[in-house]
């Protein structure tokens, strides 16, 4: 196994080791910020942490939970990678780290933000203006 490999086997176990303790913890946060990240690509061409924070009420008990959340997005076609980054304005614990500003893949397309708790047609997968977020149930949190 390469060392990338491995790394990245590392990260995703990590990521569902925090998620899987905020939800013993506070079972709302997983479908709030996941509502959040929907409602921001909804309504925005991209989405940066700042869009999110502002968007989602509930915060986690470890600021770890939200990486399983973003890769959902990721995964679904809500948020593409762009390759740029900026600071984060809104969190001053985040010490003006950059985060990803991704583009939305639902914005424009007439979709409606999704039922928290299941999957959204990816956007690649849809004829243009065609996506339904309420069609492919199973996604897990």
């Amino acid at each position: 196994m390469s060392a990338l490999i491995d790394a990245r086997a590392r990260r995703d176990a990590g990521m569902e080791a925090a998620a899987e303790a905020e939800d013993r913890r506070q079972p709302a946060f997983a479908v709030a910020a996941y509502a959040a990240i929907l409602s921001v690509a909804t309504r925005q061409a991209t989405v940066h942490v700042d869009d999110v924070l502002t968007a989602c009420a509930v915060r986690p008990t470890s600021p770890n939970a939200w990486g399983s959340v973003w890769k959902r997005a990721i995964r679904e076609g809500v948020i593409v990678k762009t390759g740029r980054t900026r600071p984060c304005a809104t969190d001053r614990r985040k010490n003006c780290h950059e985060y990803p500003v991704y583009a939305s893949g639902l914005f424009g397309r007439g979709a409606k933000p999704a039922v928290p708790g299941r999957r959204a047609t990816p956007p690649s997968a849809a004829l243009p203006g065609q996506i339904d977020l309420f069609s492919n149930v199973g996604g897990a949190l």
